[in-house]
């Protein structure tokens, strides 16, 4: 994804291996004229809310997971899916050199666009982390805290916003923060505002699991200053 060290969705253009075939396609390109299979759709599912959790370090390599790994779907339908509904199959990610096999169970929506995330291992929850949109943050948050307005950007006369990527941890700490952007005045403000918020774990099924939410902090100095904090779009 966006700003951490080697950062981003892990594979734009995915690989698919396929039980009776492979399918390759590429996530940020338009959606080709043949059907997309079941199992392209559903690692575009994963890709869509994933991304390498850049401070999981392989304890072979002391590097974040690579993300050349190869993409297929189980043969049988996990025990989570539901009995009748859309297509639900179970997505692996695999990288053999390094002897990591994450995998989710997909149930996708009507249309195969999005879908929602039935389970995970403990590959996926260590080597992923699931990218947590505004609508699902909002739900996710328990106490929010406003930056102070430092003193010295009081007297300057600085304003602006700034936001910061929070790594939350499954118990719902701010465990890591980045500042994407924003004025170096506050930057500092805001970070540690972000440090304190704190939120439910996000769960897949029955797990909880780390996740990136978005904040944004927003520093005006009009007749008073004030300053706030609030999810980011």
């Amino acid at each position: 994804m966006r700003g951490w060290p080697k950062r981003g969705i892990f594979l734009a253009c995915v690989v698919v291996t396929l039980w009776v075939g492979t399918t390759r396609g590429c996530a940020q390109q338009e959606v080709p004229s043949k059907p997309v299979s079941v199992g392209a759709q559903a690692a575009r599912v994963v890709l869509k809310h994933y991304a390498l959790n850049p401070f999981a370090l392989d304890p072979k390599t002391s590097q974040p997971l690579p993300s050349n790994g190869n993409w297929s779907i189980g043969k049988t339908t996990p025990a989570s899916c539901p009995q009748i509904g859309p297509p639900c199959v179970e997505v692996f990610y695999d990288v053999p050199a390094e002897s990591v096999r994450c995998s989710w169970v997909v149930l996708l929506n009507a249309d195969g666009a999005d879908g929602a995330f039935l389970d995970e291992n403990d590959d996926a929850e260590r080597y992923l982390m699931r990218v947590v949109s505004k609508t699902e943050a909002l739900a996710l948050v328990s106490t929010r805290k406003n930056p102070v307005y430092p003193p010295i950007a009081i007297a300057a006369k600085v304003t602006g916003e700034v936001v910061v990527e929070a790594v939350v941890g499954k118990s719902g700490d701010v465990q890591k923060t980045l500042v994407v952007s924003g004025p170096p005045m506050l930057t500092m403000a805001a970070s540690q505002a972000a440090q304190s918020w704190k939120f439910k774990p996000m769960m897949v099924g029955t797990r909880a699991v780390p996740c990136e939410v978005k904040l944004v902090f927003s520093f005006k100095n009009f007749v008073y200053p004030s300053a706030s904090g609030d999810l980011a779009p």
